[in-house]
Order: C-alpha cells, then structure tokens, then sequence
C-alpha cells in the first residue's frame, strides 16, 4: 500500500516536472526562434545595404579608373605641347658663352669733372666769365654741391636718370653673343640676329643661355647646329635641347646610370630622350620614369 502511493506520487511529480520543463522550454525556443529572426532580418539588412555600397564602390572604382585615364591622356597632351613649344630652343653653355661687356669709365671723384665734361664747360664758357667769380658761383661739375637745395636736388634726378640708362646701355646683348660666338666656332653656319626670335640666359652656372630660333625642322639653322655639335669638342662650348621637366630628369637618370658604367651613352632628339646600351646597339626612346625603373635604374629626386 504505502509502495503505491510512493509511486504515484513519484509518478505525479514526474508529471509535473515533464510539464514545467516542457512549457519553460517551449518558451525559450520560441523566444530563441523570435530573437534568431529579429538577428536574420537585421543579417538581411545589412546584406542589401552591402550590396549597395559595393555598387556604389563599384560605380567610383570605375568612375576613378576613368579620371586617371583621362589624367594621363590630358598630361600627355600637356607634355607633348610643351615639347613641341620647346622644339625651336637650343641651350648653349661653356666659357664661350661667358657674359661679356664693355669696358666702363669710372664715375669722376667729388669736386672734379670728367676729362670730356671739362672741355665740354670750357667750350660753352665764354672766355673771361669765369674769371673773379667766388667758389660758390663757379660753373663746375660739384655745382649741386654749392647750389640751393631745388637744384640740389633736380641735378641728382638727373645724375640717376643718368645712371639707369648707363645700365641700360651697358647691359650684354645676348644675340650678339650667340651669334658671333657660333659662327666662330661653325664656319659656314652663316647665322644672322635675324634667325634668332629671342635669347637670355638662365641662372645658375656653366653660362647657360637659352635661344628659341625662328625655324626648326628639317634643314633649319637650330637642327643644323644640332647636326653639327660634335664640331664643337675642344672648343669650351656645348649645346643641349631644350628638354621639358619630366623628360629632363629622365635625361639626368640615364645620364647618371651612364656614370656608373650601366648605359654606354645619353642623348635627346626632337625633344626625347634616348639610350644606347652598347656602342653599336640600338637607341632605345624612354617616355616616361616608371620606364626608368623598369629598365632598372635610378630615378633621380626632383
């Protein structure tokens, strides 16, 4: 008797157990699937968002391949401009082409006149005139010195007027130079101020001057000067192509590899930059500075 009511209270317990664990456990899965859908809806979410943003990442890819395309094209452009500007211009540089300027006379010292200002004054004063007269009223070049102040100081505008147009009139005349200089040193060029359009120089050292020539091209004074450039060696006067930035430090890259032995020579045609390896080889046109890496040499810092 007492066995059976033990068992059916264990029976009933367990009853209860099996129905309070399963109601506490219905429960949790359906607050699990509700919190599994809530995180599968927000998963969704972000997938589409995702999705839009690569599109969008996609788009601006594109967008930036195209603008770097068209940047390079538009620099290209630009850089073949400039060479093409810079194709009538040759660069001369050396001791021939050292600054040269006439001989200037000194200033006369304070209270004396210049010997040619002296017989000017004594042709234009009458003879006698200046006899008697006290310091103060001589007709002398100090006058601004005695004179009142009005005069002091128109005669001192003068002698400034005087002074720039001195400098004027003693600056070098660079076509001169360059013309007289080149024919000295090419018999037969027959090179006139007229087939020069303009010529300065450059800062810096070695005397560089820069001259743009009317023509260039085929047959033209500035490519048979360049023909003839090697008539120059032992004569302290070298020519160079005006070279744009980039293709310059090209030039100096490769002119630097040559230094070490890398490259056999250096040199520029039309605006461009060549290189042979060999003596014999053939001349390889370099474009650009990452192509000067590729070949494996240096890039010069700009």
């Amino acid at each position: 008797m007492n066995v059976e009511r033990l068992e059916d209270a264990i029976d009933g317990l367990e009853s209860r157990l099996v129905a309070s664990f399963s109601r506490e456990l219905h429960e949790f899965r359906e607050s699990l699937t509700a919190e599994i859908d809530k995180l599968n809806e927000r998963v969704r979410d972000l997938e589409r968002h995702v999705e839009v943003r690569d599109g969008v990442i996609d788009q601006l890819t594109d967008d930036l391949r195209q603008s770097r395309a068209d940047i390079t094209a538009l620099q290209t452009r630009v850089e073949d401009a400039e060479i093409n500007s810079r194709l009538p211009c040759l660069i001369f540089s050396g001791t021939a082409m050292a600054p040269r300027r006439s001989a200037r006379l000194g200033a006369p010292l304070i209270n004396q006149t210049s010997p040619g200002a002296a017989d000017a004054a004594a042709a234009t004063v009458p003879p006698g005139s200046g006899r008697g007269r006290a310091p103060g009223t001589s007709q002398s070049a100090d006058r601004q010195v005695t004179a009142g102040p009005g005069q002091s100081a128109a005669d001192g505008g003068r002698a400034r007027s005087g002074a720039r147009v001195g400098d004027r009139e003693e600056r070098e005349d660079v076509n001169t130079l360059v013309v007289d200089t080149l024919n000295q040193c090419m018999p037969g060029l027959n090179l006139s101020s007229a087939d020069i359009d303009r010529a300065h120089r450059l800062p810096g050292a070695n005397h560089r001057i820069i001259v743009r020539f009317v023509r260039s091209g085929e047959g033209s004074l500035r490519d048979r000067i360049m023909t003839r450039r090697m008539e120059l060696k032992g004569k302290d006067l070298y020519v160079n192509e005006s070279l744009t930035k980039m293709r310059g430090l090209i030039f100096r890259s490769l002119l630097a590899a040559k230094r070490e032995k890398k490259v056999y020579t250096v040199y520029s045609r039309g605006g461009q930059v060549f290189f042979k390896q060999e003596q014999y080889g053939t001349g390889k046109r370099v474009d650009s500075l990452e192509q000067v890496r590729r070949l494996g040499y240096t890039v010069l810092e700009r």
